[in-house]
């Protein structure tokens, strides 16, 4: 092999951590095949780079030059770790993952209606032969880090909703990265089945602890059935010492509906990939976000919405804060096609910057093929204005805690689209926290 054609030595490395844990990855042997597959297309490709026009602003090199390896079992952490991160008077079913593994202690699964299945994706996966790693419903689930993730997870909800059936209360899943080792990634994998009219409410909550650095890679998959319903909503709150990426791909028969509310304000970095595909008449997305890149934070979302069909309507609406030294990346494309006629669809995304060295970079766009379609799209980045700031400063507040006061006005009408009364004001409350002089407020949230 010439000195060109070696491999890289941080796919070597993942090569060879796929041979250490490929005999307990779950799975039948066909899926296996498929993970192998996977691991190849990933080591084809390699980590992504700024080369890419899709990681223009968003390096890798720091995951790439660090040998991140499976936990081969989560550590032990007690329920108390998590009280900080559980919205008060939330009322849910609970699917905890830890270091990658479905922790049936710290999870609560009881009761849940008839029609409605909730269950460790690992499980579903060794009790049934016929279910592949992936999706086969989806044709598509484009990137080298969603094929890695493919190759390695370990565990993941699996949620599957008969026809008709309606989950009573959300599902909380939470993604737990214990932070008790160096150099620990999780690989974790959701699917979501929902059968014809029928609805449920998902929050995917993205956890890190300790001071130890990690690489957490969550890929979620969505099959909705004629007039299903999802909200889903995706709250990220990784450590400081946190790599996370995430993508989302669904698929949207005939009037089905989307709503995705995220929340990104955790992580060293935070790459988030969101992509939805409308396939039937009257498929409907949309997709409401928040990042709030503080210090030396950086966070990039990433949405594709596809309407390859007629008669359906996406609307999408982003807000950033950038502060300190944070940067925030925001590119959000609609795809409508050939015969996507009578498309209605609508994409904006507006950024507020704190200081002088933070960033934002925002690249909406529309690809447009038909010709009878509703599309717009727009984009704004700017700072507080001084008047209100002033105003607020004669009436008694301080400059930050005006400032504050103001941001959070600016973010929180995406967060009141939520309509979960408990996760609004937990969302609200740690927004503040994180912008300067907004702690003092937190408690009124």
């Amino acid at each position: 092999m010439s000195a060109a054609e070696q491999i890289d030595p941080s796919i070597d490395h993942y090569l060879a951590e796929f041979s250490r844990v490929e005999r307990d990855l779950p799975g039948s042997d066909d899926s296996k095949r498929t993970r192998s597959t996977e691991l190849k297309r990933f080591a084809d490709a390699g980590f992504p780079t700024t080369r890419d026009e899709q990681w223009k602003y968003t390096s890798l090199q720091a995951v790439e030059k660090r040998r991140f390896e499976i936990s081969d079992e989560p550590a032990a952490i007690d329920k108390s770790a998590l009280d900080a991160f559980m919205p008060a008077d939330f009322e849910a079913h609970r699917l905890v993952l830890v270091d990658g593994h479905f922790s049936q202690a710290l999870s609560d699964l009881s009761g849940l209606p008839d029609g409605v299945t909730v269950r460790s994706f690992a499980a579903h996966l060794r009790e049934n032969d016929g279910v592949d790693v992936r999706a086969r419903e989806i044709d598509d689930e484009p990137g080298s880090i969603a094929a890695m993730n493919a190759a390695f997870f370990t565990d993941g909800a699996y949620v599957e909703t008969a026809s008709g059936a309606v989950l009573d209360k959300p599902l909380h899943v939470i993604c737990v990265s214990s932070g008790a080792h160096d150099d620990r990634m999780t690989q974790v994998r959701h699917r979501y089945v929902f059968g014809d009219n029928s609805q449920a409410t998902i929050v995917e909550h993205a956890i890190g602890l300790g001071d130890k650095a990690y690489f957490a890679n969550v890929v979620t998959e969505a099959l909705m059935g004629r007039n299903a319903q999802m909200t889903r909503v995706r709250l990220q709150q990784e450590s400081e010492r946190g790599y996370h990426v995430s993508a989302f791909f669904g698929q949207q028969r005939r009037d089905s509906r989307i709503y995705n509310h995220a929340f990104d304000l955790g992580g060293r970095l935070a790459r988030i990939d969101t992509n939805s595909r409308l396939v039937d008449q009257n498929a409907e997305v949309h997709l409401n976000g928040v990042f709030v890149p503080t210090g030396r934070q950086h966070m990039d979302n990433h949405t594709t919405i596809d309407h390859d069909t007629e008669h359906s309507v996406s609307r999408e609406h982003y807000k950033g804060v950038a502060a300190g030294h944070g940067r925030g990346v925001f590119n959000g494309r609609i795809l409508i096609r050939k015969d996507a006629q009578k498309t209605d669809s609508d994409l904006s995304c507006d950024a507020l910057l704190l200081s002088d060295k933070a960033e934002v970079d925002a690249k909406p766009e529309l690809e447009i093929y038909a010709d009878d379609v509703t599309a717009g799209h727009g984009s704004t980045v700017g700072q507080l204005d001084e008047d209100a700031v002033f105003y607020l400063k004669s009436r008694g507040v301080s400059e930050e805690g005006a400032r504050a006061i103001l941001t959070y006005s600016f973010a929180n009408a995406l967060v009141e689209q939520l309509g979960i009364a408990s996760i609004e004001r937990y969302v609200e409350a740690a927004m503040l926290k994180k912008l300067p002089g907004g702690e003092a407020f937190a408690d009124l949230a």
